[in-house]
């Protein structure tokens, strides 16, 4: 999405333009469209951009014109977190759509132990906190790592403010 759109006016357009006749020039290629529903979501949604209805239209057009012959394989795949978001017309242009649910408990358990392999965590339940994250995806699961991560930060930074203000304090009263 941040390759196709430019904050000057048409340019959006040319990139996805530009987008499809690389990939038929170098075809058989693939264009994978990450969090498709930020760029191609219901064209009904309130408060819409003109802009972005002219990169949707131009992405179904260009969509649309893609041959098939054996010198221009170009597949579109894109992934979403928000499938029920994506406009009815890009729907229906996927030939093929495959529902990646959440990770279950036990595979919660393996993303945490992937993402923490190389951290100490002696007293750290990977089972308990994997119950605890029902819901979560990989990518929130990594969040909650990143974060967890920064808390001691945090803390020391927070603690070191209150001795500063505990110092500011005193001198105020010398």
């Amino acid at each position: 999405m941040s390759t196709i759109t430019s904050k000057w006016f048409g340019e959006d357009e040319k990139n996805v333009r530009a987008l499809f006749t690389l990939a038929a020039k170098v075809a058989p290629t693939i264009i994978f469209v990450d969090e498709v529903d930020s760029m191609l979501g219901q064209r009904t949604r309130v408060g819409e951009h003109e802009a972005m209805r002219k990169i949707k239209n131009e992405f179904m057009t260009h969509w649309d014109g893609l041959l098939t012959g054996p010198n221009e394989q170009i597949l579109v795949l894109a992934a979403t977190n928000r499938p029920f978001d994506l406009d009815e017309a890009i729907i229906r242009r996927f030939e093929r759509r495959i529902l990646v649910g959440l990770p279950s408990v036990e595979n919660r358990e393996m993303i945490l132990k992937t993402l923490l392999a190389k951290e100490k965590h002696e007293n750290l339940d990977f089972k308990e906190l994997a119950t605890m994250t029902e819901g979560y995806t990989g990518s929130d699961l990594k969040n909650l790592c990143i974060t967890a991560a920064y808390r001691p930060v945090r803390e020391l930074i927070q603690q070191e403010r209150m001795k500063d203000i505990d110092t500011d304090f005193t001198r105020g009263y010398e």
